[in-house]
């Protein structure tokens, strides 16, 4: 990938690209690069923000469910004022607030606190049997299946330059599009669905 697309990754998802630059390469391979063409860019670039937006909304649920929790247990002690804040709209209270949060404090209800979702660190990006294949240290099933959805998506993409593409053999497996097929002299009529024949290109 051109190295400003991949310095543009790095820099708007630092966490999921921390080992980019200064990885030990026994534990990653991304020191490397990102070792596909620029027609994924914003297949890889959607799936990260997929990715981290799910984190930080993880991480986020959990502190206010935290917060609130904190906050009825001192309500529950005689002490308000932590509670108010979530009945608060544009700076005022709301007129429903006292007997919402004499609800709460009567039936105790607290908030369920999720787990938050552990912070994804790629640890390989590259092409292989004409798709993308992104490796990662660790994710839950939600993560996994972003990462499917990028893969899948890849298969249609245009590896080159992002247009609509479907895998081409030849010397190596390539997903591209009729212009690019042309150009590194695959078939351009050739619409194999891109079962794997045992090729490896990477």
């Amino acid at each position: 990938m051109d190295p400003k697309l991949d310095a543009d990754l790095c820099r708007r998802y630092p966490k999921i690209f921390a080992g980019r630059y200064d990885g030990n390469i026994q534990e990653t391979l991304l020191p490397f690069g990102l070792e596909c063409g620029d027609g994924w860019y914003n297949i890889i670039d959607a799936l990260c923000a997929n990715i981290q937006g799910r984190i930080n909304q993880s991480r986020k649920e959990r502190a206010r469910s935290l917060r609130f929790n904190r906050a009825l247990k001192r309500a529950l002690n005689g002490d308000m004022g932590g509670m108010l804040r979530y009945y608060t709209y544009d700076g005022a209270v709301a007129s429903w607030a006292d007997k919402s949060i004499a609800n709460d404090i009567e039936r105790g209800t607290y908030r369920g606190v999720c787990e938050a979702v552990p912070q994804v660190v790629a640890v390989q990006i590259k092409e292989k049997f004409g798709t993308l294949r992104f490796s990662i240290s660790r994710g839950d099933d939600v993560t996994y299946a972003y990462i499917s959805m990028a893969e899948s998506m890849s298969a249609r993409t245009c590896e080159e330059c992002g247009s609509p593409g479907h895998m081409r053999r030849g010397g190596w497996l390539r997903t591209l599009c009729d212009t690019h097929a042309a150009e590194y002299g695959y078939a351009v009529n050739d619409e194999d669905n891109g079962e794997d024949n045992g090729e490896d290109n990477g």
